[in-house]
């Protein structure tokens, strides 16, 4: 399994809802695994950034032409791919946390 596939696969579980708690935790974990993946890979992505930036610069009028003609490059269109990414799995993580919180609080007959 891909790890779109697996994040689809975890996006199609909180949709529909009523998921356990320990199988949200995995997933809490799985997701936290997965962010610092594709965290690594920005990183990557932007100790070339300058580099590359800097010699495009030249060539332009302007900081945002130079940062239109950057973000058309492989490693523009990932940079912009990877933070939504990211993001998705954010958003992700956070209701994943409410739904352990609300669990917890039904445990503890707090609602």
């Amino acid at each position: 399994m891909t790890l779109t596939d697996n994040l689809q696969l975890i996006e199609n579980h909180l949709k529909k809802g009523q998921i356990p708690p320990s199988l949200l935790a995995s997933y809490k974990a799985q997701l936290s695994g997965e962010y610092s993946f594709y965290s690594g890979l920005l990183e990557d992505i932007l100790a070339r950034k300058p580099a590359v930036w800097n010699s495009m610069r030249p060539h332009h009028k302007s900081d945002k032409a130079t940062d239109r003609e950057y973000e058309a490059t492989a490693d523009g269109i990932n940079e912009v791919g990877l933070r939504l990414k990211m993001k998705r799995i954010e958003k992700m993580m956070s209701a994943i946390s409410s739904l352990l919180r609300v669990a917890e609080g039904e445990a503890r007959n707090q609602y």
